[in-house]
Parts: structure tokens; C-alpha cells; sequence
């Protein structure tokens, strides 16, 4: 075994460590933090899983690797050393000193001998190299420096289950990449994390040859919308019979971003599509308050408002010191505790088996929906107009539907709150499962991915 120490003694031109391209792709190398914040480590381990021996160095401002020494050892930890940007590596057995990366103005980096080689870290099997960015607690940020198409290869068979049909797995590569394809978080120092806030990814202990292959047809293929490529192309397990406008979600206008309804998800068996969750008001009490929403004893809670195609865009809380409500995403989220292990879904439910969308009523087929009778009245044949009370009846072709006074669902007796719904996810974009539906009734990928995505194209770079 060959053991190399070196300190460097040479001046390094400097580059902000804490720069980082806008685009993610700069020459189509990704950097994705691994750990970090809360998860980043005092002392980081590698192993060779294929091959032996590392190379020591930096990563430069266009990602190239700048060699400064090597080990033939197969197994290293680092951790930081004094201040700025200094780490000493060690062989993780006996401790002996490799390399000492002294204070430069780049971050350490390591990759492996070889360029088809793969290192295990943290119980994963990651390609090419990584950067380790020192903390003022002591800690390393650890981040795998990776090519993009080796990146997707490692997203694909965690963010959709990898013996589902060939073209699902495609039309899942071509987002995964888009999505990729900018930076998220510059802050931290890398372009992409690991963990669900952008995809899941760790690297190539699931991928299989069917996987590989999916990302292999698609190679730099992404979504496009009027020939910018899509900066926001985000999907769901399974949006529940429909998915979503952005706008009504996240309240932003994104053209690419529209809801629709989804027959395709009842053409496959969905584990826990139906769900159902129940709070008792003492819960949504105590979940409001570590929210920052301070209404008191929580009395009632209801489905204020659905979009058209059925999704909750409002949900009010009424308490016993104030009331609020609730717009978009939160309506979901709001519900989220950890403590008691409860969470809504998705933005498909109801509260109670009621909400507004069980009695009102559109008129004259427009968006707007009459929730209450209150301030309507009516034109007769005579021409004499008269207020509607308590109750009225609209026909339709499909039946007839009825608005009242009292729409809302009130609480229970024993003050619970029962929420049930079907789907899983913020219902924009790509529905997972229904990519697997589409793909199962002959669909190719560019089928499956347009029927999500409005007036997208498809380029490669």
C-alpha cells in the first residue's frame, strides 16, 4: 500500500466556497449534499466499493477535478482540522495521516481511482467523487460530485418502483433530470439535495439494467416550455382522480402546471389510495399553536372552498379566541405533526364526509360556485325578483344538485375531526401511478409526460 502525505504548500487562486453556478449543469456534472445542516458529520467515511485506492484534490469552478495526490488505501475518514477550509484525511483503520488539505479557497475534494468506480458512504453505493465543505461547528457537509445522467441513474428506482413498465421509468428519468437541471440550493453549497424537499437519491444500490436503461433511452433529454427548459417540473405519487393549477396550490402561475381530471390512476391498484385520519380538537389545537396560528380551543374545522376539479383550496379552523383559514398547499400541510405521527395526504379530501363542494353549485358553467344561498335571488316568468331562502335546486344532465344556507360540515359530538381522501402528494405535475396506468394501456413516454405537463416539448441537450 502505497501512503502519501502533503501539505500544501502552493498558493490556490481564490474562488468563493460557497459559489455555485445557476444552472446545475455546468458540463454536466451535479453536486448533491448528501449531509448536511442537522445530518452533516464530525467525521466522514469512505470505502472503496469497486476498486481501490482515492485521489485527493479540489473540485475547480467548472467541476473539473485538479489532481494534487493519492492512497492506495481502500478505506479513509476525514474531518476538519483547524480553520476555514482545512481537513486531514486518515486511513480509517489504524488512523494513520494520508493528506492534509490546508485552508484554500476550495473544498476538499475526494474521488475514487478509476472513472467506472463506485464508494460507499453512509451505507450507499455512490459514482464519482465528493466535496467536503467544512462547518463553523466543526462538522463537514458532505456532497457526491456526479454526473447527471449517473445522478438520474440513482434517482429513477427511488422515486418510482423499478420493475413498473419501461416507459413510466422514462417519462420518470426525463423529469427527474429536468428538475435537476436547477440549482436549489446555493446557500449550502450544492445544486440538488438528496432527500424528498428536491428528489431521493441514493445512488446505485437499487438501480437495476431495466432503470439504466430508461435513463439510457432518454439521455439529455428534458421538458421544455416555449423553449426554455421547465424549472419546476414536480410530480406526485398520485393526485387522487385529479390533478392541480399551480396556482391553486402554490399560488403561482405556472402555464405548464395545469389540473386536470386523471381517469388513469383507477386503472391500477394503488396501495393506501383511500385514506382516512382523525384529530380530536385537542390535537389540531395543540398543531395550530406550534404553527403559529393561535385561535384557541379549536371548535370546528371544514372544507371552505374546492377548486373545479374537486381539490381543497381552503380549509377554515374556528376557534374559541378567533378563527383562520388556510389557502393551497397549507390546507395539506397544516395538518402535518410528527408528535402525534398524523398527516393529510393529499389536497383531495374531505372533513367530516362534508365541505362546500357536497352542496354548492355552479352557475352557468363558469368557475364561480354558490357555497350559500345568502344575497341570490331569482328572476321569475312574471318579472318580479325574489330572495332564495334556506334551500334551492339546480337540474342538470347529470342530476340535480342543491345549495342551502348551511354547507359547511360541523363538528361531531365527541369533537373529532375525521378527514378522508385518496392520493398521495401536492397533486401538480406528473401523477407516478398514472404514469404507471398510462404505460401498462400502451402509452410511450412522450404520451404519458404531455397528458401531465401542458404544451411541453421535448429536447436533448
Amino acid at each position: 500500500m502505497k501512503k502519501r502525505l502533503l501539505s500544501l504548500l502552493f498558493v490556490i487562486t481564490l474562488f468563493s466556497a460557497s459559489a455555485v453556478s445557476a444552472s446545475a449543469l455546468t458540463n454536466n456534472i451535479l453536486k448533491v449534499g448528501i449531509r448536511w445542516g442537522s445530518t452533516a458529520l464530525e467525521a466522514a467515511n469512505l470505502e472503496n466499493a469497486v476498486g481501490s485506492g482515492y485521489e485527493f484534490g479540489y473540485y475547480d469552478e467548472s467541476r473539473h477535478f485538479v489532481y494534487l495526490d493519492e492512497t492506495d488505501e481502500t478505506t479513509i475518514t476525514m474531518r476538519v482540522t483547524g480553520s476555514g477550509n482545512g481537513v486531514v484525511v486518515t486511513e480509517t483503520g489504524s488512523g494513520s495521516v494520508l493528506f492534509r488539505f490546508d485552508e484554500s479557497g476550495y473544498c476538499f475534494g475526494v474521488r475514487p481511482k478509476g472513472r467506472d468506480t463506485e464508494t460507499w458512504c453512509k451505507g450507499y453505493k455512490y459514482p464519482g467523487g465528493f466535496e467536503y465543505r467544512c462547518n463553523d461547528n466543526g462538522t463537514l457537509t458532505v456532497i457526491n460530485v456526479v454526473d447527471i445522467e449517473d445522478y438520474v441513474k440513482g434517482v429513477v428506482p427511488y422515486e418510482m418502483d423499478k420493475d413498473w413498465p419501461l416507459e413510466a421509468l422514462e417519462a420518470q428519468a426525463v423529469c427527474a433530470r429536468t428538475y435537476a437541471a436547477k440549482t436549489r440550493h446555493p446557500s449550502l453549497g450544492f445544486d440538488v439535495c438528496a432527500g424528498t424537499d428536491c428528489q431521493v437519491y441514493y445512488g446505485r444500490n437499487r438501480a437495476t439494467a431495466q432503470t439504466d436503461e430508461a435513463v439510457e433511452n432518454t439521455e439529455g433529454e428534458m421538458l421544455y416550455y416555449n423553449g426554455t427548459p421547465v424549472d419546476t417540473a414536480v410530480y406526485c405519487a398520485s393526485n387522487g382522480g385529479a390533478s392541480e393549477d399551480a396556482g391553486n396550490v402554490w399560488n403561482a402561475d405556472i402555464p405548464y402546471l395545469r389540473g386536470k381530471q386523471d381517469p388513469y390512476e383507477a386503472l391500477t391498484n394503488i396501495p393506501n389510495y383511500n385514506w382516512s385520519v382523525t384529530y380530536t380538537a385537542d390535537e389540531l389545537t395543540w398543531i395550530l399553536e406550534q404553527k403559529g396560528y393561535s385561535i384557541g380551543t379549536v371548535k370546528n374545522v371544514y372544507v371552505a372552498e374546492f377548486t373545479p376539479l374537486g381539490n381543497v383550496s381552503k380549509v377554515t379552523f374556528e376557534g374559541s379566541q378567533g378563527d383562520v383559514t388556510v389557502k393551497g398547499e397549507v390546507c395539506r400541510t397544516v395538518f402535518y405533526s410528527s408528535t402525534y405521527n398524523k398527516s393529510v395526504k393529499s389536497q383531495r379530501f374531505t372533513i367530516n364526509g362534508g365541505g362546500a363542494v357536497n352542496s354548492g353549485i355552479y352557475v352557468n358553467n363558469s368557475s364561480t360556485r354558490l357555497d350559500s344561498l345568502e344575497g341570490v335571488n331569482v328572476l321569475s316568468g312574471s318579472g318580479t325578483t325574489s330572495e332564495l331562502e334556506k334551500q334551492a335546486a339546480v337540474l342538470s344532465a347529470s342530476g340535480v344538485s342543491e345549495v342551502s344556507g348551511e354547507t359547511t360540515a360541523k363538528t361531531s359530538a365527541a369533537g373529532l375531526f375525521t378527514i378522508t381522501g385518496t392520493g398521495s402528494g401536492h397533486n401538480l405535475g406528473m401523477s407516478q401511478y398514472g404514469a404507471n396506468a398510462l404505460a401498462l394501456e400502451g402509452k410511450n413516454y412522450h404520451e404519458i409526460l404531455s397528458h401531465y405537463y401542458s404544451g411541453i416539448e421535448f429536447k436533448k441537450e
